[in-house]
């Protein structure tokens, strides 16, 4: 499973997730994120969302994400998701 359509279900389910994320600059951090949907002004490949920690707005680069709830994008399968995730069809 691809990391965008990880991000897609956590979009269209309004659901939040943690990611972890590397800048530009090759600094990695982790944080929650809610109210997530993809950005008007950069375009599907970004990301809006309210970073939880510090109450704030931010843009992520979807291809910057490198795990989702703890896994590992290239490794992530359906029912490691959490309980949310498998009540969606």
């Amino acid at each position: 499973m691809a990391i965008e359509e990880v991000i897609d279900r956590a979009v269209q389910t309004n659901q939040e997730i943690e990611i972890e994320y590397c800048t530009r600059a090759g600094n990695v951090f982790t944080c929650r994120i809610a109210d997530i949907r993809y950005s008007s002004y950069y375009g599907g490949m970004y990301i809006q969302a309210l970073r939880l920690d510090i109450n704030e707005e931010r843009t992520f680069k979807v291809s910057r994400i490198q795990k989702v709830n703890g896994h590992c994008f290239t490794h992530i399968y359906w029912n490691q998701l959490g309980d949310d995730f498998k009540r969606i069809y």
